[in-house]
């Protein structure tokens, strides 16, 4: 190709005409710039490519990095086709876009391919560095969106190679252990080799292949870019794999967060109901249930007043997020709203408009269940596929800095049938398990087990339990730390009986017939008759302390409840922010009730 530039070299300059008006780019000298071109506007191709390109754009700009794009339409085109995605998305696209009628900068970077195309551009990358140098080309085909994520990815290898003279491996995040430069004499092989013996931190499998820690763990994680975190949780990359816990033998010992140091875990209640008993000193986050979906896809809130009492409760603890539940279990709506792009993103802006009127953090989405009617709601076979498409256009609307988290189960048939789990995972910051309520249909002998049993055991139903619903999504390709564990605080006996954590201290633990029992296996209590019969399923101190050590051991992203209302003395909140952030003193408290127990 003729007038291919050459990486290492200086990138051709150019003047041009833009939607912001003349640029240059000798202008950006001091900043990194990716150049990027597209085939042509009104295409739907290159919309999805620029709305990504505009959720990112703070990224970039975090990474001092500006955005160009480029074409051989018109300005006028230009700008009509970014009015146009504003007006169906309300999204604007923050950089400029480059008139290239001429096709003069098209020529000279080698953006137009004749055997594809010998009047449009192809989907061409230029990364370009503050001095103003060719770090990187990639070229994609028309049909093929890009990747915008793999773009910062590679930024930050490049910056972190630059800043700290080293290379990265292949797949790396930043976090991941970075590659030493390959050494140039018998010499400097020899130094590494015994420099690396006495360093913990250099790892070498062979003499010119040598691992040392990335410097740069202040970066704003590109694998949390992927993953949609939120930014003020700047956490490099984790390990995906999962540990399943020992809680059972003498020789066991207390996880106090340091087999997964980098998560910043969450503990979190969902408030039905009046949250005058919510304490904001044992919570990260607190979920508003429920915002209601109108026929019309507006959305309302029927309590106000108490979704501004917990807005309120930042006063008192200023880093506590808010966060309002859409939908829940029978909340129609989520089909007909998920159905086209114009539904999708009207929702989205009502979804936008919430956040701002409360000034929330963000919101959940608590669609029970895309694709099923058990709930008595509206359900297609679609709903799979639009799930997605609804979490992608309200992600596009309310920015990558909001929360946005999804209410769901571990299920196979969930998994299979209602979210595309590697899909959805990429763009929501939390997946809220909701593991409890095993039993909630059920009556006779098969309400008479165990709710939310953490482990298998006789008293499960089927083969149900909170261990095997975490391991489900992981394998489904749920990142861990992703995955919010969820425990009752209630008491349940099938679909007949449910009692509040507060009642059950009232009037059944060891009260009128009732006694309690501890499964070993299942690590959850449970209440019999006085005829030995199981007579409640519930949740303890006890048994928080184990889900707590399982959502450490296994590197999950934290632990909440449903809900505050049932635990109005706050004995089990405290008891749930001790099991992530204080396990060895909520241990020390129960051996003084239990007695020894690990």
């Amino acid at each position: 190709m003729k007038n291919l530039p050459i990486l290492g070299a200086k990138a051709p300059d150019f003047t041009a005409n833009s939607t912001m008006g003349p640029i240059k780019l000798s202008d950006y000298n001091g900043k990194w710039v990716v150049l990027f071109s597209h085939p042509g506007d009104f295409t739907p191709v290159c919309t999805t490519e620029f709305l990504s390109f505009a959720q990112y754009n703070d990224e970039f700009n975090k990474r001092n990095t500006s955005l160009i794009g480029l074409s051989v339409d018109s300005n006028s085109s230009h700008l009509a086709w970014l009015y146009d995605i504003f007006e169906i998305t309300g999204v604007e696209i923050p950089f400029p876009v480059i008139d290239d009628g001429n096709r003069k900068i098209s020529r000279e970077y080698g953006m137009i391919q004749n055997a594809m195309s010998d009047t449009s551009t192809v989907r061409c990358v230029f990364i370009i560095d503050d001095k103003q140098i060719l770090r990187t080309m990639l070229y994609y085909p028309l049909t093929t969106g890009r990747n915008i994520p793999e773009i910062l990815r590679i930024i930050e290898a490049l910056q972190t190679s630059d800043k700290n003279n080293v290379a990265t491996p292949a797949n790396w995040f930043p976090g991941m252990p970075v590659v030493l430069p390959y050494p140039k004499t018998f010499k400097e092989l020899k130094k590494r080799l015994s420099e690396c013996q006495d360093n913990k931190n250099c790892t070498c499998f062979n003499w010119y292949l040598c691992f040392m820690p990335d410097k740069n763990l202040n970066y704003t994680s590109t694998d949390n870019l992927v993953d949609n975190n939120m930014s003020q949780n700047k956490r490099p990359y984790i390990s995906q794999n999962s540990f399943r816990p020992q809680i059972s033998g003498s020789n066991n010992q207390i996880n106090e967060m340091k087999k997964c140091p980098k998560i910043n875990h969450i503990v979190m209640e969902y408030v039905l109901g009046n949250p005058k008993n919510v304490d904001p000193r044992f919570l990260d986050a607190i979920i508003y249930a429920f915002v209601e979906i109108n026929k019309d896809g507006s959305l309302l809130v029927p309590t106000p007043t108490f979704l501004k009492q917990m807005v309120n409760m930042r006063k008192s603890k200023p880093g506590l997020k808010v966060i309002a539940a859409i939908g829940g279990w029978g909340a129609d709506g989520f089909s007909d709203a998920s159905l086209t792009p114009s539904s999708r993103y009207k929702f989205a802006r009502e979804v936008n408009k919430l956040i701002n009127e409360y000034n929330l953090d963000g919101i959940d989405i608590d669609w029970e269940y895309p694709a099923n009617k058990a709930a008595g709601i509206t359900a297609r076979e679609e709903d799979k596929e639009n799930f997605t498409l609804l979490l992608t256009a309200i992600r596009d609307v309310i920015g990558n800095d909001k929360w946005l988290s999804v209410a769901g189960t571990g299920d196979i048939n969930y998994i299979n049938k209602s979210a595309d789990i590697p899909a959805i995972s990429k763009i929501i910051n939390y997946f809220n398990l909701m593991s409890y309520d095993f039993t909630a249909g059920e009556t006779g002998d098969r309400g008479k087990k165990h709710q939310a049993n953490l482990f298998d055991s006789d008293l499960q139903l089927n083969d149900l339990s909170v261990d095997k619903w975490v391991q489900n999504l992981i394998k489904a390709g749920m990142p861990s730390e992703k995955i919010l564990l969820g425990v009752p605080f209630y008491g349940r006996l099938g679909a007949k009986t449910t009692v509040s954590n507060d009642e059950l201290r009232k009037n059944y633990i060891n009260k009128n017939g009732y006694f309690y029992k501890f499964d070993k296996d299942a690590k959850v209590p449970y209440l019999v008759d006085k005829d030995g019969n199981f007579a409640m399923s519930y949740e303890n101190e006890l048994s928080l302390f184990y889900k707590g050590q399982y959502v450490l051991n296994n590197c999950l992203g934290g632990i909440f409840s449903w809900t505050s209302t049932y635990d109005q003395a706050n004995i089990l909140a405290r008891a749930m922010n001790y099991s992530i952030y204080n396990p060895t003193t909520l241990k020390n408290e129960i051996e003084n009730i239990y007695g020894k127990f690990m």
